[in-house]
């Protein structure tokens, strides 16, 4: 519950934040969620971006128009995917990305 109320006050302030808990993806797994990410938002021409990572990191966000609307962090023995409440607002296409993670992504 703490963890949600931080990553709530750092990354979205004014709106209600939706976690998901999954199993632990591999590093391989993991990686290959970013680099989807990344496709979709070089795709969308700029209004989303995914933020930089150095190697062996195991978390990334997603901005749209400047605002975090996505936290995907693999660090803690399960995979949190954290959702802005109003990010269909702000990415109205994030649905497509999310249904292409979830072959990957098993409830924990």
């Amino acid at each position: 519950m703490l963890l949600g109320l931080v990553i709530r006050d750092r990354y979205v302030p004014d709106a209600p934040l939706k976690m998901k808990v999954y199993r632990e993806l591999s590093d391989a797994k993991f990686k290959r969620m970013r680099e989807e990410a990344e496709l979709s938002a070089r795709k969308r021409g700029g209004a989303l971006k995914v933020s930089s990572m150095a190697d062996g990191e195991a978390f990334f966000e997603l901005w749209a128009h400047g605002q975090p609307i996505m936290l995907v962090d693999n660090s803690s023995m399960q995979l949190l995917v954290a959702v802005a409440g109003d990010s269909r607002e702000r990415a109205s296409d994030l649905r497509e990305l999310k249904q292409s993670w979830r072959a990957r992504m098993r409830p924990d």
